[in-house]
């Protein structure tokens, strides 16, 4: 699974928090090649937002007494979204489309909040050309609003448009520099290959976080930041940090896992996977605990996993979500259903180019032995500079497949110079192939 991808809507922040007076984030645009900060010319706010499980029962009720509130029905079809996410449970979306649909039924123009709900719901199963489809919509309604650009600038961002993407989280940033604003373009800078710059940016996150899920969710990502530049003992600290803040959130739980096997402690690793699995059954924890297991071959319960992974996408395949470019990379690594696999992500690639969807497809290439083709994905994952060690091994083994060895080492040493523990898999290898010379 990859270790750089993030959800771009984050937990806490479906609705858009209260506004922060501050410095604002300029992308990157026209020549300029790297990200700049300038200051805000105005700062505006929002409502504040209901948060946690009390909300959802409570819309619930509003809605079994108000059935034709159209502002109540889009709000609850959003806690939905909200919901699944925050459980990793995808049979909340179902209920989620069906109170957004009867919101746009009571109310079919102008109900902007449907229509953001609309477009957060397709992202979330990965149905990127609807989600952008619905926040056009959405910009149609009201250009200014600043959720209305952030969940447009999500859709574009996995189509791999990325410029316009950019574009739309400048906009969202300008019209209000708050926490989603922010989380928004550290990420784009990450993509970009600015670290630094998205560590600043998610800071400025960090302070404007207005309830504990918004903190955790900053931490883990400054900890992901530090774990993906090769600084594991900071990103521990973060991870931990995290977990102070809000013990529920899950990912960071599982971080500190990946990071116990890295750190050899291989039992500590998979109590912490069980863990996070038990609440958070999410393929991406399932398939690291199997790469765990792998690793430290133990075979028998590595197929148990697998054996896991494929019920978790039967359940999110079952409830809307297409997960097939999400385990891509991890069903190349396995020898795992290569040929459906493969032809799924070939189909995404017609809709989404983006870098995940070209790694996942040069890796699935690779491992059908067509390392020609390979190369031109796994180069197309490499052009916005982003600053991933698992792309350059990627590239690395495509490369010495080709029989390109002096470009096969430069790749593998720039994996390893970037994050020696990029992989479960793979990073041993790696990291010995390149002292070994």
């Amino acid at each position: 699974m990859n270790l750089l991808r993030r959800p771009l809507v984050v937990l806490g922040a479906v609705l858009i928090t209260a506004g922060l007076v501050g410095t604002i984030i300029t992308l990157a645009d026209g020549d300029e090649a790297e990200p700049r900060l300038t200051a805000p010319s105005t700062a505006t706010s929002s409502p504040a937002t209901l948060e946690g499980e009390s909300t959802l029962e409570r819309l619930e009720e509003l809605v079994e007494d108000r059935p034709k509130d159209a502002a109540m029905l889009a709000a609850l079809g959003q806690a939905y979204v909200q919901e699944a996410r925050i459980t990793g449970d995808p049979t909340y979306y179902p209920q989620a489309e069906e109170r957004l649909q009867q919101s746009l039924e009571v109310k079919a123009d102008g109900n902007l909040a449907a229509l953001v709900g609309q477009s957060s719901l397709a992202a979330a199963r990965h149905d990127f050309v609807a989600a952008l489809d619905w926040a056009e919509q959405a910009a149609a309604v009201a250009p200014e609003d600043a959720n209305t650009q952030g969940v447009l600038g999500d859709a574009l961002l996995e189509l791999g448009r990325y410029d316009e993407a950019f574009d739309a989280f400048q906009r969202m940033v300008d019209l209000r520099p708050a926490f989603a604003a922010y989380a928004r373009v550290s990420y784009a800078q990450e993509l970009q290959g600015d670290i630094d710059g998205a560590a600043a940016t998610m800071e400025a996150a960090l302070d404007s976080a207005t309830g504990p899920a918004d903190a955790a969710y900053a931490q883990h990502y400054l900890g992901e930041l530090e774990w993906n530049r090769g600084q594991p003992d900071r990103a521990v600290d973060l991870y931990r940090k995290a977990l102070r803040s809000d013990d529920t959130f899950l990912p960071a739980k599982a971080a500190l896992g990946r990071a116990a096997f890295h750190d050899g402690r291989v039992g500590e690793a998979v109590e912490l996977y069980e863990e996070v699995i038990d609440r958070f059954p999410l393929p991406q924890y399932v398939a690291e605990l199997a790469d765990v297991y792998v690793a430290s071959g133990q075979h028998e319960l590595a197929e148990e996993q697998f054996g896991l992974v494929e019920v978790q996408r039967r359940l999110f395949e079952a409830n809307g979500v297409d997960v097939d470019v999400d385990t891509a990379v991890f069903n190349a690594d396995h020898g795992i259903d290569l040929a459906d696999s493969l032809t799924s992500v070939e189909a995404a690639w017609a809709d989404r180019k983006s870098v995940f969807v070209a790694d996942a497809l040069a890796w699935l290439l690779h491992a059908a032995g067509r390392d020609a083709e390979a190369l031109v994905y796994a180069d197309e994952a490499l052009r916005l500079g982003t600053r991933s060690a698992l792309f350059h091994y990627h590239r690395s083994v495509i490369q010495s497949e080709l029989g390109n060895e002096a470009a096969a080492r430069a790749d593998l040493e720039e994996a390893v110079a970037i994050n020696p523990n990029f992989s479960i898999l793979h990073s041993d290898e790696a990291v010995e192939a390149v002292s070994s010379g």
